[in-house]
């Protein structure tokens, strides 16, 4: 998926915030929005993915306000809260189908888009959610593929959603392996999130997606046990915005799930629902 015209104030707009979120001063928080805004311009025009171009804008933020992972503390938070929800909500859960719905809905734990605010009772907006249901529905074409399941982790505090929909996953006899984020990159999983979460404890292996920090997935940049659980995968679940921007530039991959609550208009275009849907649709490609 390439940019849109709202992905600039957008983009820039997270710039501004997660400057604040490490404590930056108004002088700098200014400087990193010129510096931010003038590599976007520059770049905008390539003919590569939004989410190369927002990655490579988000680590000129961090070297710019000094900080390797402004998030550090929300990540920390977000898993608590999901933990508390999660303990909540388990026994509403009790299809695959369900665990499937509690992942999208975990999704909605995202600061990387302008305008979208995270739930203050999220049980309360776990429920809303659940009851209105996926408005996009691949779940039975997704299970059917899933004996193989390459799962590529998104944000904090829906991870803890995640791990339930991968034990579930092995519980009926997928063998799973859990990507997540080499380097910090907005409140993404990192292997430092996988451990204490315990994710090893729902698959059968758990990798980082390797070159640093990066916005979403880009298979060039893969470890060899990546590439090689990639190539054995019958599905690949790709959770969230930025992970779903980036694997739809790459052909010749696995039948792809992307789990996500569509949080903004241009994704909403690309996908073919509307902002606020969840949705589990298989793709192709």
């Amino acid at each position: 998926m390439r940019l849109a015209p709202e992905c600039r104030a957008c983009l820039l707009s997270r710039v501004v915030a997660e400057a604040e979120y490490a404590g930056a001063d108004a002088e700098t928080v200014a400087a990193t929005l010129r510096c931010c805004t003038d590599l976007y311009d520059c770049r905008a025009s390539e003919p590569i993915g939004a989410s190369v171009i927002a990655g490579a804008v988000h680590r000129c933020c961090y070297a710019m306000i000094g900080s390797a992972d402004p998030y550090a503390g929300l990540k920390v938070q977000d898993n608590a809260v999901a933990e508390r929800v999660a303990d909540a909500v388990r026994p509403m859960l009790s299809t695959v189908h369900d665990y499937v719905v509690a992942a999208v809905i975990g999704n909605a734990m995202d600061y990387g888009v302008a305008g979208h605010e995270i739930a203050k009772d999220f049980t309360g907006y776990f429920r809303e959610m659940f009851a209105r249901g996926l408005a996009l529905d691949d779940t039975e074409r997704i299970l059917a593929l899933a004996r193989r399941v390459v799962y590529c982790t998104d944000n904090c505090g829906e991870v803890v959603f995640d791990k339930m929909l991968c034990g579930e996953l092995r519980r009926r006899g997928s063998h799973v392996t859990i990507v997540v984020k080499d380097q910090p990159m907005l409140n993404d999983v990192t292997i430092v999130e996988a451990r204490s979460l315990g994710l090893e404890e729902a698959a059968d292996a758990v990798y980082h997606a390797g070159g640093g920090a990066q916005l979403g997935l880009h298979p060039e940049l893969y470890p060899p046990e990546v590439v090689s659980a990639m190539q054995d995968a019958t599905l690949i679940i790709a959770k969230g915005l930025a992970n779903y921007e980036s694997l739809t530039e790459y052909e010749g991959l696995p039948p792809v799930a992307y789990l996500m609550t569509v949080k903004c208009e241009p994704v909403a275009r690309h996908v073919g629902a509307k902002k606020g849907d969840l949705i589990a649709v298989l793709r192709y490609q």
